[in-house]
């Protein structure tokens, strides 16, 4: 059994140890780009989506496994038990401190350092100014959902590439 399926494993049985939960957690690895290292999305009572960054995952391989899954399991158990509780409130860390078995304070952080990835941006103007939109913001001008204004002059941003 590899190391992923494993520890996914380790922490199930913690969850059904410690909160009487049995969870059904689904993996995705298509998380791209320079906003999140992972993301705990709920489909319905008692199943997860668990979404991870595969660059990450390459990179760090155990520490990443350890440090984000352990992480997004917790909002999991969260969402589950505490329906109006904030994403990384007491009841979080409580949760992440049994899973892991270190006090949350005394968790090593690591920093997955995305930033170093180039933004691609596209060329914007009004009559007054020119900008770079995000590719987000260029697909949606593209596709007709959306409309960017000039703050200064109140123009339309057109496309000028």
């Amino acid at each position: 059994m590899d190391f992923l399926a494993y520890f996914l494993d380790k922490l199930k049985q913690k969850a059904s140890f410690y909160y009487g939960l049995s969870l059904k957690i689904e993996l995705s690895f298509d998380l791209k780009g320079c906003r999140l290292i992972g993301q705990c999305k709920k489909l319905s009572s008692k199943n997860y989506l668990i979404r991870l960054h595969a660059k990450l995952l390459k990179e760090f391989n155990k520490i990443y496994i350890k440090d984000v899954l352990t992480h997004e399991f917790a909002h999991a158990i969260q969402m589950e038990l505490f329906v109006k509780s904030k994403p990384h409130s007491k009841e979080w860390k409580n949760i992440v401190e049994v899973l892991s078995g270190v006090e949350y304070a005394k968790i090593d952080k690591v920093h997955y350092n995305l930033a170093d990835k180039k933004r691609e941006t596209y060329p914007y103007a009004c009559s007054c100014s020119k900008y770079h939109l995000t590719s987000v913001r260029h697909k949606k001008v593209a596709k007709k959902r959306a409309v960017y204004m000039c703050k200064k002059c109140s123009g339309v941003l057109r496309f000028i590439g």
